[in-house]
């Protein structure tokens, strides 16, 4: 539906230029053509991007592939509006100009797609089951927006400006989300904040480790140390995280 919906458009509305220099069944040709080849090309570029630098870095990973579509599916727009577009006056096609264009509305549909898919949850896939255990998903709503790659069980949350990065038992992903966000689509799970930037999972501290008078940490199951503010120590205490022996366990610091 979207293709059709696409050329159809494409067809009557006859942006670039093809509506003075095409008719109505040259329009329908080139537009068809352009549309397969930016949807073949875009999928496989999107794949191909994900293989080399995954889905972690959005501000790199939607140019790079944007690029890339441009330098492939720039020159076969070229070599179709040459030949179909004949007479169209010399130098409104230009091969610089048509891939740089075809960057920029990649760019924009990539951008558009990652906003698209932050506000509205992709739907469950039918390996999800298999990948957590169970024939229905009873877990967080925030696993929905992880890749198939990562989603698992989520050991903490941690926040960058407008971005928070997931760490689960198999990975961890950046999404553009507020914490408070991330945090909301955990429910169930158990959890807390440790730090006004980090949210863990209780059942993934393993110990409180103490750095000095000043610094303590949280301690994962995944190895990963996790800074606690004197202002979220008062909760650990609460949940009965900090008994003394944990208070005053010591962490070796700089051993080799």
């Amino acid at each position: 539906m979207i293709w059709i919906t696409c050329v159809a458009v494409a067809t009557v509305a006859g942006p670039f230029g093809t509506l003075l220099y095409m008719d109505v069944v040259e329009r329908a040709l080139y537009w068809g053509l352009v549309t397969t080849g930016g949807i073949v090309f875009g999928y496989t570029m999107y794949a191909i991007a994900l293989l080399i630098l995954g889905e972690n870095r959005p501000f790199l990973f939607d140019p790079f592939t944007a690029l890339m579509i441009a330098c492939l599916l720039g020159p076969l727009i070229w070599f179709l509006r040459s030949n179909i577009q004949a007479d169209a006056p010399e130098g409104l096609i230009n091969l610089r100009g048509v891939i740089f264009n075809t960057f920029v509305i990649s760019l924009g549909v990539l951008a558009l797609r990652r906003q698209i898919c932050r506000l509205t949850p992709v739907p469950l896939r039918s390996g999800l089951s298999d990948a957590i255990g169970t024939t229905s998903f009873p877990g967080p709503r925030l696993l929905r927006r992880l890749s198939d790659d990562v989603r698992a069980p989520v050991l903490r949350l941690s926040a960058n400006d407008h971005y928070v990065e997931v760490v689960t038992t198999r990975g961890r992903q950046v999404l553009r989300l507020r914490l408070s966000d991330a945090i909301n689509e955990m429910e169930p799970v158990e959890g807390f904040c440790v730090h006004r930037s980090h949210w863990v999972t209780r059942s993934a501290i393993v110990q409180v480790e103490r750095e000095n008078a000043h610094k303590l940490f949280v301690l994962l199951k995944n190895g990963d140390r996790v800074p606690v503010s004197r202002t979220y120590r008062g909760e650990l205490e609460r949940m009965g995280m900090m008994a003394p022996q944990a208070q005053n366990k010591l962490a070796v610091v700089g051993r080799n």
